[in-house]
């Protein structure tokens, strides 16, 4: 069967599944259509009344969906938090992130604004040095303090 997906900016793209398939690889073909990561996507079946799509185990028939149907889909960004680095002289200061962002990024951000080379800083969070994946890793929420400590130079 085919349903119509429909994009927030009003373009639509109609895509071919199975009556029998989930939600979840709904948003799997969405994915590799549009290239919409799967956390990002936010589906919403416009009836009579619209249902959000929110339990991926589902197939599309339990949801009511047929040929033809109209799927809104919303793509959705994680939210942007406030926290507060204290650099090597004590002073505190206010960055803009969201918690998915990779701590390498966020590394180079305070190196540009604190005006030292990254490779010579190093960025810790509850007595946990942070050096790869992303700051949610590390459980930073709005609020968190995060220290940036600089390496010993010498030999």
């Amino acid at each position: 069967m085919e349903i119509t997906v429909t994009m927030l900016g009003g373009t639509s793209h109609t895509l071919t599944v199975s009556p029998q398939d989930t939600v979840g690889s709904l948003k799997n073909l969405i994915q590799k259509k549009l290239r919409v990561p799967l956390q990002d996507q936010k589906l919403v079946f416009v009836s009579g009344q619209n249902t959000t799509l929110s339990d991926d185990s589902k197939t599309v028939s339990e949801y009511g969906l047929q040929s033809g149907s109209q799927v809104s889909l919303l793509v959705t960004q994680p939210a942007t938090i406030q926290v507060f680095l204290k650099n090597d002289k004590g002073t505190s200061s206010v960055y803009d992130i969201k918690p998915d962002e990779t701590v390498t990024d966020f590394t180079q951000k305070v190196g540009s604004r604190e005006k030292v080379p990254v490779s010579q800083l190093y960025l810790v969070h509850e007595g946990k040095q942070m050096t790869e994946g992303k700051l949610s890793d590390y459980d930073v929420k709005a609020g968190s303090t995060i220290y940036m400590c600089l390496r010993l130079r010498g030999g």
